[in-house]
């Protein structure tokens, strides 16, 4: 992953040359992590998008699982041609998921090797460093600690040591890693909040029981009910997972997690306002077309 790994190593050292005399490696950190957010920004706001689209056709899609309850193939149909409709991708959130995940795991190892990849030290240079200062090479952070030790990088950031994992030695530490979890947390809630704000008439028509003339017949409702369940799994799952990970890892690391789920949540209330009223008045003004067309055809047939 040298095609990822080595432009971020030169962004965050070009970052880093500049934030050096105010922050450090923490600053340096922080505004990588809002570049990397503005160089997604495109397909962010797809993503954004198609979920205030998704969101906002939650009565439609509740009317077509009524009417097609008992054939799940033409209510695939139906549906799709709801989205086809609206210009709805029931992927598009994805995408920006996806690119991300190279992203963290090459700044992951940017991280682990800052004399290569901000440093631009060759393997005999950083063997040659080892040797002056009569460092041990081995283990998995010794390109950190050399790094720290010969004062190529500083990593101390509001006086914690960015290098180093947190750990119950220094309970302080602890800070980071239930940071990252707690905003992990609120980040999937936040998302699962917007995707499940429904109008009244919405969710009154959703609490009205369901007929099962034969036991065959499942609720038109069941595989959204499925979806919404593994969605409050994984928000309770995810969290966890992001506490142990950046317990492991740097504090860098769980920075940089910490600083992104922020910065998401806030890109997510902000977006979401916008293309909300943008698709409301979309949706009025197809109404208004429907209506017409049905009172031109009434008019017709008197």
């Amino acid at each position: 992953m040298d095609f990822i790994k080595v432009p971020i190593g030169w962004l965050l050292d070009w970052i880093y040359r500049f934030t050096e005399n105010f922050g450090g490696y923490g600053v340096a950190l922080i505004v990588f992590t809002l570049v990397i957010k503005l160089i997604l920004l495109p397909l962010s706001l797809k993503q954004q998008k198609s979920m205030t689209k998704m969101q906002k056709l939650q009565p439609q899609l509740a009317k077509l699982q009524e009417k097609y309850k008992n054939d799940q193939n033409l209510l695939g149909q139906e549906t799709m041609k709801l989205y086809k409709k609206y210009g709805v991708s029931p992927m598009g959130g994805c995408l920006p998921l996806i690119i991300q995940l190279p992203i963290l795991f090459a700044l992951y190892r940017v991280i682990y090797e800052p004399l290569t990849y901000m440093c631009h030290m060759s393997g005999d240079e950083i063997k040659a460093l080892a040797e002056s200062l009569k460092f041990d090479m081995s283990g998995a952070m010794a390109q950190i600690q050399l790094a720290q030790k010969a004062g190529e990088i500083n990593f101390d950031f509001l006086g914690l040591n960015l290098a180093d994992k947190p750990g119950f030695a220094a309970w302080w530490t602890l800070i980071i890693p239930v940071l990252a979890a707690v905003t992990t947390y609120l980040s999937s809630k936040i998302t699962q909040w917007i995707n499940n704000n429904k109008n009244p008439k919405t969710e009154a028509e959703e609490k009205k029981p369901v007929r099962i003339l034969s036991p065959e017949q499942k609720p038109a409702n069941n595989n959204a009910n499925s979806a919404e369940s593994m969605t409050k799994s994984m928000s309770v799952v995810m969290p966890i997972f992001t506490l142990w990970i950046t317990y492991t890892l740097p504090m860098a690391m769980g920075l940089y997690w910490i600083v992104s789920n922020v910065l998401s949540m806030a890109q997510t209330f902000l977006l979401n306002g916008y293309y909300a009223k943008k698709f409301e008045g979309e949706l009025e003004v197809a109404e208004d077309a429907k209506r017409a067309k049905q009172e031109r055809l009434h008019g017709r047939k008197k």
